[in-house]
């Protein structure tokens, strides 16, 4: 099996290519929207395996602006990790993980990888570890409806309301300075993607709140504005959705949420190279 190891080569148009059969097959994932709207930078580094021309498995560095306990950090965020079926167990990504992370080494001060259960222990042989992740839940009372502020939900099709989106995540605050990340293009990529229905502006604010609409409860996913709004400042807007339960899946230091219980994260799995 005749393997080439690949990185930084999306200059190249047939490989670029191939890298993205590659993560439509292994991820189900099309980038062509954000490539539509300009998003896909050089920043966006691919380590790879090729064979025959074609890429057959892959790790993903994206930089991340990273607050941890108040202090500046430089992160990477691994993704589109994986190999496609019929070359598993055979060592192919643990050399491309050797080559990502002595590249990575250099650059960042910090690194890590949100997977599931069936993965994490691969990844936990390459070294890295697990980090639980904790989220806070309140109840909260409903407000009086007819006091609720303005509010629009953001449709990502239609041209002011993704640059409204845009210009808010280029001129963010973190969110935390616990834990915080910001990448304009990341941010914007999963609000194409992943967020493209849960996007909802508070006209007095100036303000994007990300919100996931369950059965029984809300979960607040992200706030992206230049100036981080009180809890107090929002809690009428929460009471647009009709549901007394809210999750928060981010630090809310800033935010200043009253008096909240923690529950562990057991959606997906975070790997770290060093904890935090």
């Amino acid at each position: 099996m005749n393997i080439k190891y690949r990185s930084h080569y999306f200059e190249d148009a047939d490989a670029k290519a191939s890298f993205e059969r590659y993560a439509k097959a292994i991820h189900n994932l099309d980038f062509s929207q954000w490539k539509s709207r300009g998003l896909w930078d050089e920043n966006y580094t691919a380590f790879s395996a090729f064979i025959s021309g074609e890429c057959i498995a892959s790790i993903c560095v994206y930089p991340l602006d990273m607050i941890i306990g108040g202090i500046k950090k430089k992160g990477a965020q691994l993704l589109t990790v994986g190999t496609l079926p019929g070359y598993r167990s055979k060592g192919i990504q643990r050399e491309i993980w050797q080559r990502a992370k002595a590249w990575i080494d250099k650059k960042y001060d910090f690194t890590f990888l949100f997977t599931d259960d069936s993965a994490a222990g691969f990844y936990e042989k390459l070294g890295l570890k697990r980090q639980n992740e904790y989220y806070e839940t309140i109840k909260h009372p409903l407000l009086d409806m007819d006091r609720i502020p303005p509010v629009t939900k953001l449709n990502m099709d239609i041209d002011n309301d993704f640059g409204l989106v845009s210009r808010l995540s280029k001129e963010r605050s973190m969110v935390s300075e616990r834990i915080g990340f910001n990448n304009h293009n990341l941010l914007m990529f999963m609000i194409l993607y992943q967020y493209r229905n849960q996007c909802y502006y508070l006209n007095n604010f100036d303000c994007l709140v990300i919100v996931e609409e369950a059965e029984s409860r809300i979960r607040i996913h992200d706030i992206v504005t230049k100036r981080m709004p009180r809890f107090t400042d929002i809690e009428l807007f929460l009471s647009y959705f009709e549901k007394d339960e809210i999750d928060f899946l981010f630090c809310a230091d800033i935010l200043g949420i009253p008096q909240s219980e923690k529950k562990k994260e057991e959606d997906s799995i975070l790997l770290v190279n060093r904890e935090f």
